[in-house]
């Protein structure tokens, strides 16, 4: 006898692995205010590897969004964290103004 509540866990869809990762790497970086840029990168790579996984595998793998919303976090984020940097000046040390309190010698 043939039973239409029979579990089917063959056809049931699952979060690509690599979509959860970029996305938890994601919310991190976020955390972390965007200093870690190894961190930005690899949720940026996770994001791909998650598109690739599911585009490979649809009848097993679920979660574009999780990708997708990964991918653009860590981009704004990165020009975000560019814009609020200020730019390293070379040399800056040279620059520098000596110290009112010591006299020249001469």
């Amino acid at each position: 006898m043939h039973s239409d509540n029979a579990p089917r866990s063959s056809t049931r869809r699952h979060y690509s692995p690599w979509a959860m990762a970029s996305i938890v790497t994601a919310i991190i970086a976020l955390l972390l205010a965007g200093s870690m840029p190894p961190v930005n990168i690899a949720a940026a790579i996770f994001g791909i590897m998650g598109l690739r996984q599911i585009r490979r595998d649809p009848e097993r793998y679920i979660g574009r969004p999780f990708c997708w919303l990964a991918i653009a976090l860590v981009l704004i984020l990165a020009i975000l964290t560019a814009m609020v940097q200020p730019p390293h000046q070379e040399g800056a040390e040279q620059h520098m103004v000596p110290e009112q309190g010591v006299e020249a010698q001469g």
